[in-house]
């Protein structure tokens, strides 16, 4: 299977899916603590227990990429990351 090409340094997004969206607003500001980003409301679940937010961000490199994904995984408050 190929993997994309990706030009770098590029605007990457993560979805971050969480059950308090305040708790996702600290895990962006933990993870990325300087680096400048946005975070916007994405989706709500029916029921209204989950809540995803698109952060958006630069990043330099795939190892960059990688790091901000499983920093933002390991977060507790962050319950999966897309």
């Amino acid at each position: 299977m190929n993997r994309p090409k990706i030009d770098y340094p590029c605007e990457w997004e993560y979805r971050l899916i969480g059950s308090d969206e305040e708790g996702l607003h600290k895990a962006a500001a933990e993870v990325l603590k300087t680096k400048q980003y946005t975070l916007s409301f994405s989706n709500i679940s029916k029921a209204g227990k989950y809540i995803s937010l698109a952060l958006k961000t630069t990043v330099a490199d795939e190892k960059e990429r990688n790091d901000i994904y499983v920093s933002l995984r390991k977060h507790p408050a962050v319950k999966s990351v897309i």
